[in-house]
């Protein structure tokens, strides 16, 4: 796929909001089981059953997202968010301080609680989530230093929801994203990841966006080179077809961090 034939992540035409609202938050949206529901199965096994545990979860994710990380507040006392644009960011901490206008992640926490087999505290979940994320940042893929001045310590667990593949511009990009994310995890820390393969595109509105195309093969070269030892990988086939996305398969993966690189 030219990348040059549709938007990008960072362009000003990217409405966070929007995308939240039109792939995430609405059970009308057709693929809702699978963007939505693959990732809460997900992060409720992982959680759940011990195998990825810690302190501290540094979330580097796509749009201003909340639903992956409902789980993940029953583990990690410490959630870091970063994401790309001021525009991401800005509608993230709109969630975060329950201002007006913001996206309404009620379906999600509903339908982790009812997961988790206590649908009535929706609203004491997305709490336990905020009190989680003690600091929102920008990371910024055009620098060599991509958090600038930030300084964040080395954390237990790494989680992508989407992220990689929709920031990176072409798989050169993407090894190094796979990598600067290896730099923030601990030896023996966890990267949670979640992709599709052999996307075409999303879109927002009228517009078209960029989202790596990438198969399992790619995937697990690229992990493989920044450090990573892949615990577990899961592809769920797509069984609906929508105008708005194409996409193959999602992906999930656990891979642990073996050495620096």
């Amino acid at each position: 796929m030219d990348s040059s034939l549709h938007k990008h992540y960072d362009d000003e035409e990217f409405d966070p909001k929007g995308l939240m609202d039109a792939y995430f938050c609405s059970e009308k949206f057709p693929l809702i089981d699978e963007i939505v529901g693959f990732p809460l199965k997900k992060m409720h096994e992982t959680f759940s059953s011990g195998r990825v545990r810690g302190d501290t979860m540094i979330d580097i994710s796509a749009g201003p997202t909340v639903y992956h990380l409902l789980s993940a507040s029953n583990i990690f006392k410490e959630i870091i968010v970063i994401r790309l644009t001021e525009p991401t960011i800005q509608e993230f901490k709109k969630w975060l301080n329950k201002d007006p206008g913001a996206v309404d992640w009620s379906y999600a926490a509903k339908a982790v609680c009812e997961i988790e087999g206590n649908r009535e505290d929706w609203q004491v979940k997305e709490d336990k989530v905020r009190g989680a994320v003690k600091q929102v940042v920008k990371w910024d893929l055009f620098k060599d230093n991509p958090l600038d001045h930030v300084v964040l310590p080395q954390v237990d667990c790494v989680l992508s929801l989407w992220g990689l593949q929709a920031f990176s511009k072409n798989k050169d990009a993407y090894r190094s994203n796979l990598k600067k994310c290896a730099s923030l995890l601990n030896i023996g820390g966890h990267l949670l990841l979640f992709g599709a393969l052999n996307v075409k595109h999303y879109m927002i509105g009228e517009h078209k966006f960029f989202f790596l195309p990438c198969d399992e093969k790619f995937l697990r070269e690229a992990l493989r080179d920044a450090g990573y030892i892949i615990e577990n990988m899961d592809v769920l086939p797509s069984r609906k077809g929508c105008d708005f996305i194409d996409y193959e398969h999602l992906v999930y993966i656990i891979a642990r961090k073996e050495r620096e690189v």
